[in-house]
């Protein structure tokens, strides 16, 4: 008679199992990324107090922002996943272990993020306990609020809840409600993508979490808030407290999840419903001759497979939209933290589009197409999301500021970061 796994037993195998596929110290990761946004934030600091907070506060929400995203890959877009799914495993381990590496995860975000308050430490240290604070509430949400939210997710698209949330919002806003589809052999599609839900509401609550920290940055610098600060603060943190507590209690889903979760990413790129390119994406494709073919596969691969890059995208877009229309007296750390953090998950992006599944090299190599097609596709592509995204609304951005030299150079340089990630070869 075998003893059941508890969660003990198996976040010591999680454990081991990490220590030996590492090759670098985890440690090292979070010292270098704070050494450079400390560095970073020292050369803010000779305007100044209030442009050493800008600086830090912006650097440690694209840090909290990467840390956020990471959830999901903590939780269930993971390697082992399938195989923990199989195996005879009750929910709350498996939730146990999820939440382990994603509290680990936060906990090296937070260590870079202190080490990047050393130097307004040394100009003010009751500031330097306010960032302090601010990192260790952004902490809680990237290791208790966000994996909270995304079991959320996974459970409501397990259970087929999207569907019915959907309809219900749309009733509630006074909309007509759908007609009943008619009678068919071929099943109706489903009107939302269970993807774009597991993407779309962790990325909703990291949003509204970094909107919040927002609205203490005068408080950061001894000023007044839009809102009182500690306030904002303990909310944030007692919502994360409780998201933890309640995903632990509806914890017996877990392995369902996983099951289900891992199924999905095996079909997400089923030739079912794929929906056609977009009047943008077909615009490109006149533009780009005889690569059409393959960047028309990429565009609607890219779409099923990473919703993730169009929310982020869309978050990029909006924020560069909004230090454009509000002009900032100190414009230049959100500038560099959103085409910075855009430039980087560029690279990633870049990095998917040559790798299963989106291409499949071996198989791409026999069909006959002209030399450097698929090269070509790829790198519009990955222009088209940087131009529509990133590029257009960072020059706006720039460009309303009363010293717009800065920020186009900036522009330029991710941009041509970009080109080459996306022009070099596998």
């Amino acid at each position: 008679m075998f003893a059941a796994m508890t969660s003990r037993a198996l976040i010591r195998w999680a454990e081991l199992h990490e220590r030996r596929a590492r090759t670098v110290p985890a440690i090292v990761a979070p010292l270098v990324g704070g050494g450079v946004l400390a560095a970073w934030v020292w050369w803010r600091s000779s305007g100044g107090i209030a442009a050493a907070s800008h600086a830090w506060l912006a650097g440690a929400m694209v840090a909290y922002a990467v840390a956020f995203m990471r959830v999901p890959f903590h939780i269930y877009w993971r390697g082992d996943a399938a195989l923990l799914a199989q195996l005879p495993i009750e929910g709350r381990p498996l939730f146990d272990a999820a939440l382990v590496r994603c509290v680990r995860g936060a906990a090296a975000t937070a260590i870079a993020a202190v080490i990047g308050i050393a130097p307004i430490a040394l100009l003010d240290g009751r500031l330097a306990a306010r960032h302090a604070a601010v990192a260790a509430v952004l902490a809680a949400a990237a290791g208790l609020l966000l994996p909270g939210v995304t079991v959320g997710a996974a459970a409501l698209v397990v259970q087929g809840g999207a569907e019915r949330a959907l309809r219900a919002a749309t009733a509630l806003g006074g909309a007509p409600a759908r007609a009943a589809p008619q009678a068919s052999a071929v099943p109706p599609a489903p009107a939302t993508s269970p993807a774009a839900t597991l993407g779309a509401l962790p990325g909703f609550a990291a949003t509204l979490v970094l909107a919040a920290v927002l609205l203490t940055v005068p408080w950061l610098s001894g000023g007044e808030s839009h809102a009182p600060a500690p306030v904002v603060l303990g909310a944030l943190g007692a919502a994360s407290v409780v998201a933890a507590v309640a995903a632990r209690a509806g914890a017996a889903i877990m392995g369902r999840i996983l099951r289900d979760v891992s199924a999905l990413d095996r079909q997400r790129l089923a030739a079912l419903e794929i929906r056609p390119p977009t009047r943008i994406e077909r615009l490109v494709e006149r533009l780009i001759g005889e690569a059409r073919l393959g960047y028309r596969k990429d565009a609607q691969l890219m779409r099923r497979r990473f919703p993730m890059a169009f929310a982020l995208g869309a978050l990029a877009f909006g924020v560069l939209v909004i230090v454009g229309l509000a002009q900032p007296s100190d414009p230049t750390p959100w500038l560099a933290a959103v085409i910075g953090g855009a430039a980087s998950y560029g690279l990633v992006l870049a990095r998917r589009l040559r790798r299963p599944p989106i291409e499949l090299a071996r198989l791409s190599a026999t069909l006959p197409l002209a030399p450097g097609a698929l090269a070509r596709a790829k790198l519009a592509w990955l222009l088209g999301w940087w131009m529509v995204f990133v590029a257009v609304p960072a020059v706006f951005a720039a460009l309303r500021q009363p010293e717009p030299v800065s920020g186009v150079a900036l522009i330029a340089g991710a941009t041509i970061l970009v080109i080459v990630a996306g022009a070099s070869p596998r």
